[in-house]
């Protein structure tokens, strides 16, 4: 798996690719949390985007996806403080 740390406009542009994505949330600080998956039409995507402060696109054999962060992080080294989007993408 491959890490790459992109600005937000980057990942809008990846995000406006697709009609739909699924988007999980989920609080880093809380290990007593269900991460579920549900699905963003275009117009919600602004939302996921607003106090983003680091973002990292992962590419696998498998799927691509972006992890958005609330807090500065160091991509080779998440900390557990604060919330982590998950969004994966079809490409």
């Amino acid at each position: 798996m491959q890490y790459v740390e992109m600005t937000v406009e980057e990942a809008k542009k990846r995000c406006k690719k697709n009609a739909k994505v699924l988007v999980a949330v989920q609080d880093l600080e809380d290990d007593n949390v269900d991460v579920i998956f549900v699905p963003k039409r275009r117009g919600e995507y602004e939302k996921l985007f607003e106090d983003v402060e680091t973002v990292a696109g992962i590419c696998d054999d498998f799927i691509n996806q972006l992890k958005l962060f609330t807090k500065k992080q160091d991509i080779r080294n998440i900390r557990p403080y604060g919330i982590q989007k998950t969004v994966l993408l079809r490409e």
